[in-house]
């Protein structure tokens, strides 16, 4: 499998017109963009959250109506792999965001985030920043 899977960041910034990953998702095939099931609790529980909840309780929907969302899978190896690498090097990184790597190493994905920073220092993880380019 090619493609992109957005972390949670880069939906966020999807669904709020910011920056140029409208026009990346636009320019990019939709069956190349994948999310993650981590992905969906996360902007479910933002939406329950929010000040609007309803409104945000239709980003999740439009996700799973548009593109392919990934399960986790066999997962557990992969997480604890992944989090010892982390932990090895004195990082320490959220739950959620190893949970959205291990999703896109088992498909082998590219991550799209705006957290460079902790995706990159992952074992078997490419990733790139939609929100930090933009497209001419």
């Amino acid at each position: 499998m090619t493609g992109y899977i957005l972390d949670t960041d880069t939906w966020i910034e999807y669904f709020h017109h910011r920056s140029g990953v409208e026009k990346h998702i636009a320019d990019t095939p939709a069956e190349q963009i994948y999310a993650s099931e981590v992905t969906i609790a996360e902007l479910t529980y933002g939406a329950l959250h929010s000040k609007a909840v309803e409104k945000h309780l239709q980003e999740p929907k439009e996700i799973e109506e548009t593109f392919t969302v990934l399960s986790l899978g066999d997962w557990i190896h992969d997480y604890a792999e992944i989090r010892h690498a982390l932990t090895s090097k004195g990082l320490i990184v959220g739950d959620f965001d190893i949970l959205i790597a291990v999703t896109a190493r088992q498909h082998g994905l590219t991550v799209v985030t705006h957290n460079t920073k902790h995706f990159s220092q992952m074992p078997g993880i490419q990733c790139v920043d939609w929100v930090g380019i933009s497209l001419l």
